[in-house]
């Protein structure tokens, strides 16, 4: 699969240059006049709920600028940026390296927090207590996404022998692409397995991950995977080769299928769109990343 050929920019620190104080009571100083102004962003379903909580406290202490959020996924964020169709995209997936090329390779990436991406089964699995205790290797998630196993007995004798009932996102999604280059098994990603490939489709697709929690959720022989901020309590995160996802554990990188969530902008931009990514990496956006259920850079 395609990884990162692109500009990444150091901005963890680039915390509000335009910041007065650092309040979100306090204006910024306008970076380009008090003109109306506006600003669209589109991609990343995963992306979108962080992203959309920062453009309403950026909008609330800057009333002239109007910010438009929309989860289109990451493909469309990042076909966006490069058509000139949104001021900054949104991706949960690194950037492709024939994208960044039909852009001239002028593309910016902002990493502005971590995410991992849990692999979920339903909290009602008739050995749920057996599968969070013991957990599963990143060998056999890629067998079950594969078509090897069938049925959860196939996992471990122990188990039910109902089959599993396997759920994934759609092709285009920053999420299933993330999850498709990190699964792998004896150094092949499970995006280039053939068993995978023509397994994919029959599985049960979901739009987004908190439709995905939902789905897992109320199927007790469900399967699937989403971001660890949507983990709600109608599901388990199983542990994957003996590590539990948590934002320790994505942090020092010892979770195995673990991300950064990216902005993306077409060259250097200024101004307003500028202000609001710094905004995004100060002490509110990153707040705003925690309290959204991810990792945020700093503390």
């Amino acid at each position: 699969m395609e990884k990162k050929a692109i500009i990444y920019l150091a901005i963890v620190g680039m915390i509000g240059m335009f910041f007065i104080g650092g309040g979100v009571t306090t204006l910024l100083t306008p970076p380009g006049g008090a003109q109306r102004v506006t600003i669209i962003i589109s991609g990343s379903t995963t992306c979108e709920p962080v992203i959309t909580e920062c453009a309403d406290q950026f909008m609330a202490i800057n009333p002239n600028v109007d910010i438009s959020v929309s989860g289109t996924g990451s493909g469309s964020g990042i076909s966006d940026t490069i058509n000139g169709l949104n001021s900054i995209g949104m991706s949960s997936r690194n950037i492709k390296s024939t994208e960044n090329a039909s852009a001239g390779n002028n593309l910016i990436d902002y990493k502005f927090a971590k995410d991992g991406i849990a692999v979920i089964i339903s909290a009602t699995h008739p050995n749920a207590t057996w599968i969070q205790s013991n957990g599963l290797t990143l060998d056999q998630v890629f067998l079950i996404y594969n078509g090897t196993y069938d049925t959860w007995d196939d996992i471990n004798a122990a188990l039910v022998t109902d089959t599993i009932d396997v759920h994934t996102r759609p092709d285009g999604s920053g999420t299933r692409a993330t999850f498709e280059e990190l699964v792998e098994s004896g150094g092949e990603e499970l995006g280039d397995n053939s068993g995978y490939t023509s397994s994919v489709t029959g599985y049960i697709e979901v739009a987004s991950n908190t439709v995905m929690v939902q789905q897992v959720g109320s199927n007790s022989y469900g399967f699937g995977y989403c971001g660890l901020g949507y983990v709600d309590a109608s599901v388990i995160a199983i542990p994957v080769d003996g590590v539990v996802p948590s934002i320790s554990t994505i942090l020092d990188e010892t979770y195995p299928i673990s991300r950064a969530l990216h902005l993306v902008t077409d060259g250097p931009v200024s101004g307003w769109v500028q202000a609001f990514i710094d905004f995004i990496f100060g002490s509110n956006g990153q707040q705003v990343v925690a309290d959204e259920g991810f990792v945020r850079l700093w503390f």
